[in-house]
């Protein structure tokens, strides 16, 4: 890991549209290349969480990302609100109660919040 980068920084990567994953997916990808994926999480909600349904080239850039350590949850609202069942989703995904709360969560635990 290149020590210019803060040992304990910590990313929350929000994604909450599907037109956006291609922005998300980018900084994903340099922060993992850059060995900080196990530093990351992504929270998905909102029209995103359809790009977790079935295989593609986005959810195998996410399940790569996920094996380096990165992290990703899905809110549970989201997933009911747009008729998902929560079995499809990848394995790699965990489900959290709602989106917002947590992003709170996460900024006081100190996650620097990015919004692509």
């Amino acid at each position: 890991m290149n020590e210019e980068y803060a040992e304990d920084a910590r990313y929350l990567l929000h994604v909450s549209a599907a037109d956006r994953w291609p922005a998300v997916l980018s900084n994903l990808g340099n922060l993992t290349n850059l060995g900080l994926a196990s530093r990351v999480s992504v929270m998905i909600n909102g029209t995103a969480i359809y790009v977790l349904q079935g295989d593609n080239d986005w959810t195998e850039a996410m399940e790569r990302a996920a094996q380096a350590g990165a992290t990703f949850e899905v809110c549970s609202r989201s997933i009911a609100n747009h008729g998902i069942d929560p079995k499809t989703l990848p394995q790699w995904v965990t489900p959290i109660p709602a989106a917002i709360p947590s992003i709170a969560e996460y900024a006081r635990q100190g996650y620097a919040y990015v919004k692509p």
